[in-house]
């Protein structure tokens, strides 16, 4: 009895991930936004990487120039981040 429960469990809750594949899960708005966001993400990543090179160049103590350079790569690198799993995600669901 167990067996078929579990049989049971798994079937009726992969078969909508089987059926996905089959289906857009994003439509044209939803990619279109998508692709844009990824774009800003970039911008921002660009953007905080350059400010990170300017910091160095600014006359301030080695403490704060290390806590500015951690605080502006951890967002560089977050919102690095944020692009790829975006892109991942327009590359799987959205089409061109």
């Amino acid at each position: 009895m167990k067996k078929i429960f579990l049989l049971a469990f798994i079937m009726i809750f992969t078969m909508p991930f089987a059926n996905a594949a089959n289906h857009e899960l994003l439509d044209e708005e939803a990619c279109k936004e998508t692709k844009e966001g990824i774009g800003v993400f970039l911008w921002v990543a660009k953007n905080l990487f350059e400010e990170n090179e300017k910091n160095k160049n600014t006359m301030q103590t080695e403490e704060e120039r290390k806590a500015n350079e951690k605080e502006l790569l951890g967002g560089a690198i977050a919102f690095s981040q944020l692009a790829a799993n975006y892109s991942t995600v327009y590359e799987v669901w959205c089409k061109d």
